[in-house]
């Protein structure tokens, strides 16, 4: 049995981790249940729909659903960030044809077909002659032509026909906004997730490295006891110029592939995820790919071949997790589509191989001791020589797996862990299977009995086995400083 080619329904060892968002869709009795069974990881709460209430519910659920699992369950709460919205339309809804003149005015009450209105009170001075602006998710462009010097209007000409509604979202690429990255709202929302508990924390409308550095003051100033880790949302051009500086300061990225399908132009996307991806790579920070994955499963029970053909090359890319929005959300076969997304993503796994290129193995930042980083460089060396079934480590904070995720070994990591926090965070881990036990505290000898046990029961392990373990001694003050290689009796 190849052990790799199987999902949490099946096995409990994955590699390419599933994350779903919750909504509608998700509230039916058992309906939790069955999406952990199909092999979600990660479950993601969006800010944007859904009241406190609504949501400590689903949270709730969610921990039922994972501790009947019996395996930890990431939750992410997303952030929804600063929107840009158009105001009120007279009929509430324009027709927009090429060559039209629309002007962009302050306050909130167009008198004619042709004034338009926005919920920012600062578009009109945060915009040039010469400006794009973007409507209707990108269907219709406007762009800015003049700006009296009296600073009260826009005169704007349409470049892409179509129809505009009341309150549809607003993009402006390229325009460095004078907005702030955080609104109220987020800090409300971001108290709440603080308050339970949750594991990672999306950041939208990314900007700069500072917009990380902002959230994460926010987080320790509020004094947690096991802090959520950042997760960027990459989807502004300001973002993809600052990326390394954003990749040196967040846990993790999101390709947020809606929103900057709208600020790039539509034939960059593919190009900007492969790069995103293999910078994130290169940085040891995990990145999960999102947006419309296989989004014609919210009304049909089979994805379009150019879906499954979107999601393999994901994995292919080199994603840590594949996300999942709608489909999960509001759609009318979320467990079905967990599932169709399992199977794409295994079939995908069986062509990927370890990273060997010199850019990724060269590279001084590390998020890891030196000597943990050198062990575990050893020990998926020997995984991979030797044929193991199974490298394993022991690790508090999740930072020794997330050095053996980034590897890409082809061999399956158990992570062990005494810490709840970062079990759950290791969901998100490509390759790792993160273990809750107390087994992590004992001798390198009880650990791996511990192991072994576990293996047997859940047919991983069997007699010939051999297991690779990385794991701490008190001969050192810190790091991770003994690898074993063992061949089950």
């Amino acid at each position: 049995m190849d052990l790799r080619q199987q999902r949490h329904s099946e096995h409990p060892l994955v590699r390419t981790k599933i994350v779903a968002t919750v909504g509608p869709a998700c509230e039916p009795e058992g309906r939790l249940e069955a999406l952990v069974r199909a092999g979600v990881d990660v479950f993601r709460l969006n800010f944007a729909h859904g009241s406190h209430e609504w949501l400590a519910g689903m949270v709730r659920r969610i921990r039922e659903a994972a501790s009947q699992a019996g395996r930890p369950i990431g939750l992410l709460g997303d952030l929804a960030g600063p929107k840009i919205r158009l105001g009120e339309l007279p009929g509430d809804e324009l027709e927009c044809r090429e060559g039209d003149r629309f002007e962009f005015i302050r306050g909130n009450g167009p008198s004619t077909t042709t004034e338009l209105t926005s919920t920012w009170d600062r578009l009109i001075d945060d915009l040039s002659v010469g400006d794009a602006i973007l409507l209707a998710d990108g269907a219709v462009g406007m762009r800015v032509e003049d700006k009296p010097d009296s600073g009260d209007r826009l005169i704007c000409r349409v470049e892409q026909a179509g129809r505009i509604r009341s309150r549809q979202g607003i993009n402006l690429p390229g325009v460095k906004l004078s907005i702030e990255t955080l609104t109220e709202k987020d800090r409300d929302d971001l108290a709440w997730a603080l308050k339970n508990g949750l594991d990672f924390i999306g950041l939208s409308f990314v900007r700069s490295a500072d917009d990380i550095r902002l959230l994460k003051g926010l987080i320790a100033e509020a004094d947690c006891d096991s802090p959520p880790q950042v997760i960027a949302k990459i989807e502004k051009l300001e973002a993809i110029e600052d990326l390394q500086e954003i990749l040196n300061e967040t846990d993790a990225v999101m390709v947020a592939r809606g929103d900057l399908g709208v600020e790039a132009d539509i034939a960059r996307v593919p190009v900007l995820q492969k790069r995103i991806i293999r910078l994130c790579s290169q940085f040891r920070v995990p990145v999960i790919t999102a947006t419309q994955m296989l989004d014609s499963m919210q009304t049909s029970e089979r994805p379009t071949r150019a879906e499954a053909s979107d999601v393999a090359n994901a994995v292919l890319d080199g994603s840590d997790a594949v996300m999942l929005s709608g489909e999960t959300a509001i759609g009318n076969w979320p467990v079905e589509t967990v599932s169709m997304m399992s199977r794409i993503v295994v079939e995908a796994e069986q062509l990927l191989e370890r990273r060997e290129d010199d850019d990724f193995f060269a590279r001084p930042e590390s998020r890891a001791l030196m000597v943990t980083e050198a062990v575990i460089l050893g020990a998926g060396t020997a995984a991979e020589d030797l044929e193991a079934d199974l490298i394993v480590v022991g690790t508090h904070s999740g930072r020794t797996a997330l050095a053996v995720s980034r590897q890409r070994n082809p061999v399956p990591v158990l992570a062990l862990t005494d810490n709840p926090a970062a079990a759950r965070r290791m969901c998100l881990y490509w390759g790792v299977t993160p273990l809750e036990t107390s087994a992590v505290l004992a001798s390198p000898q009880e650990l791996l009995q511990s192991v072994i046990d576990w293996g047997r029961k859940h047919q991983v392990l069997e007699s010939g086995s051999r297991l690779v373990l990385v794991a701490s001694t008190d001969w050192s003050a810190e790091g991770h400083d003994l690898m074993l290689v063992h061949v089950v009796e």
